[in-house]
């Protein structure tokens, strides 16, 4: 083979090696490029973590799926903010405590005190309304003007729950806590309490589940009335934060979207 035909050859070698080089060159970079893109996108929203009580129907979990409005309107205005929720649920207690700790960022449907406002960054705007009422089984007969025309009665309340301060303080009947509502409807039903006290959505939506709605009715008259928030742990981010959410929540509360969700829920 002469020394031209050797050359051409060379070339031709080297003129590909360039070509396989640039072009794996290309691969590695739209690779690089798809990567960062992705990895962008996927911290492009931050995560906080929110922690409540199941709560029904403001929050609750049916067939694995988290529902109830409070929380679907939570979680839209969030997501108009540009965060994502990691949702978790754990006994009421345990979540005051991990707000205290700054373990959480938020708590969902918590009523404010003077007491809570020194661990949690209350919104001015409230998710919801609240109202409390004495359950009782059927077939009995309560009423009351006053508190202390229950003296002597046993009421059944919710472990970690905040009630208002005369129910509190009051001593002429006895308080009685447990952990879950469906205990207090089991000992109301079985006589071993003579009134529950709850939220009224709470209650008929628990009766209802455990089928005994015929079996209770609850008095007219409220024992208290206030309002359910998204609570934020105290740290100087999250004071920020329950003020913009409180601003994108008063404009969410004006759309349609906001209509559907209560809707949905019988609200």
């Amino acid at each position: 083979m002469s020394d031209g035909k050797y050359k051409s050859l060379l070339f031709i070698n080297v003129k590909n090696l360039r070509r396989d080089l640039m072009s794996s060159y290309k691969k590695i970079f739209i690779a690089i490029l798809i990567l960062a893109l992705c990895k962008c996108d996927a911290f492009s929203t931050e995560k906080l973590l929110v922690v409540t009580e199941e709560w029904a129907p403001y929050v609750y979990v049916e067939n694995q799926e988290v529902k109830g409005f409070d929380y679907e309107v939570m979680v839209a205005v969030f997501s108009s903010m540009g965060y994502a929720v990691d949702f978790k649920l754990y006994p009421w207690k345990r979540c005051i405590h991990m707000i205290e700790k700054q373990q959480a960022d938020a708590i969902l449907d918590i009523s404010r005190n003077a007491e809570r406002d020194k661990i949690i960054f209350f919104p001015d705007e409230n998710l919801s309304d609240s109202a409390s009422v004495f359950f009782y089984a059927k077939g009995k007969s309560y009423s009351f003007e006053k508190l202390e025309d229950l003296k002597g009665l046993k009421i059944g309340t919710m472990l970690g729950y905040n009630y208002n301060q005369e129910f509190t303080d009051a001593d002429y009947f006895t308080k009685e806590d447990v952990t879950t509502m469906e205990q207090n409807f089991k000992k109301l039903i079985h006589g071993r309490v003579d009134l529950v006290i709850s939220n009224r959505n709470v209650g008929l939506f628990e009766a209802k589940k455990m089928g005994v709605l015929d079996q209770i009715a609850y008095l007219a008259k409220e024992v208290s009335g206030g309002a359910n928030y998204l609570g934020f742990s105290k740290n100087e981010k999250n004071e920020k934060l329950a003020k913009s959410f409180s601003d994108q929540l008063q404009k969410f509360k004006k759309t349609d979207v906001y209509k559907e969700i209560l809707q949905k829920y019988g609200q």
